[in-house]
Parts: structure tokens; sequence; C-alpha cells
């Protein structure tokens, strides 16, 4: 009765921001105490599956105040103990996880700021226990190539590196992304990859060439 109080009192706030603040400043301080609590009783009784409607809001909260850390956290732990989502929330956790996680790595990308380890994290999740619709995998191969191409002001630049291997994996996961999903839209930047790769072939080739001609007699 008591979190239905406090779900009433938060839906009343007009303001995207004053709905967070709220959740920062009252919501999870009053009731993470009573989560914490509630997973160390879990430990006696792992197997045990109960709908903990305190624990679902917090883990959801926490990504909505910017604690991933936390919020990856209580939401892998909701996995591991069938826990069912908050509220009116249509998806089961991993497509949450996937969805909340992949907007802010695409904001941080943007400003050229770091997405790991929280992108990382997630993509293995992504990648080798969740089975989620193919689009949403693809996008995130598709992120994760163009995240090793980006350069530090957040622009996607293959002609400005000079590594093979991270042009090669760059590549790798794009087409994996393609194979997934056809509409990932990879092509022009695939093109690019490879032009640089070609590109810096002939420099090798050249530098080879010019080598040898200075040891020639």
């Amino acid at each position: 009765m008591e979190l239905d109080a406090d779900l009433k009192r938060l839906k009343a706030f007009e303001r995207l921001s004053d709905k967070i603040a709220h959740k920062r400043d009252v919501l999870l301080p009053k009731w993470l105490p009573i989560v914490d609590e509630y997973l160390k009783q879990k430990q006696d009784k792992p197997n045990e599956i109960t709908d903990n409607s305190i624990f679902a809001y917090c883990a959801v909260w926490t990504f909505d105040v910017g604690d991933l850390t936390r919020g990856l956290e209580l939401s892998f732990r909701a996995i591991e103990l069938g826990q069912p989502m908050a509220g009116a929330i249509k998806r089961k956790w991993p497509g949450f996880i996937a969805d909340t996680v992949f907007d802010w790595a695409e904001a941080q990308a943007e400003n050229g700021s770091s997405i790991e380890p929280y992108f990382g994290t997630v993509f293995a999740r992504v990648i080798n226990d969740w089975k989620l619709p193919e689009p949403v995998t693809a996008k995130f191969y598709k992120f994760a190539g163009l995240a090793l191409l980006r350069a530090t002001n957040g622009d996607i630049t293959p002609s400005h590196i000079g590594d093979v291997e991270r042009l090669t994996k760059a590549d790798q996961l794009l087409e994996k992304a393609a194979s997934l999903h056809k509409h990932a839209q990879v092509k022009t930047v695939r093109n690019k990859i490879a032009m640089r790769l070609r590109a810096l072939e002939d420099f090798a080739s050249q530098g080879i060439i010019e080598a040898e001609s200075q040891q020639t007699p």
C-alpha cells in the first residue's frame, strides 16, 4: 500500500526532471535498504521465485537516475531470481536492460565519452546469453563496430585509423550486424573500411619497395 501511494505521488509530477529527482532523493533512499535486506534473505533460498515489486521498481529507478552500476547489479539479479518486471512495463528484463544501456551508450559516444564498462558488459550478454530480436542484436553489433572507428570527438572516421587489426575487427562486427538484419545500414561504412585497408596495404607495399631499393647496390 505504501509503495502504491509512492507511485501515485511520482505519477503526479509533470516534468521528467522532477520525477528523476524524486526517485533519486526520496524513493531510492527509502526503498533500497529494504531491497538489500530482501536480497540477503534470498541467499538462503536461491531457487524460490517471489514477486517483489519494490525490488523491481528500484532496479528500474536506478537506471532512471543514471546509476548504471547499481542498475545492472539489480537487474541481473532480477533475471537470476526470475523476478517479474515492474508495473506496466511490457518488456522483459533483457530487453529493458539492452534498450536502456544502448540509449545511454549512444548519447555517450556522440559526445566522445567512454561507453565502458557498461556497453561491453551488456553486449556480452546480448550475444552470448539473451535471445533478443535480430534487429536489436544487430544494432549492438553495429554499434560495437562503429565504436572501434570513432575519433575522440565522437565522429566515425575509418580513414584516420592506421591499425589494420582494429579496422578488420570493426568490419567483422558490422558484417555480423548485416547478417542478422538486412536493414542494418552498414554498407557505406564497410566500404570506407575496405578503402582504408587497401590504402594501408599500398603504404606497406611502398615501404617494402623503398626499403629494398635502398639495399640494392
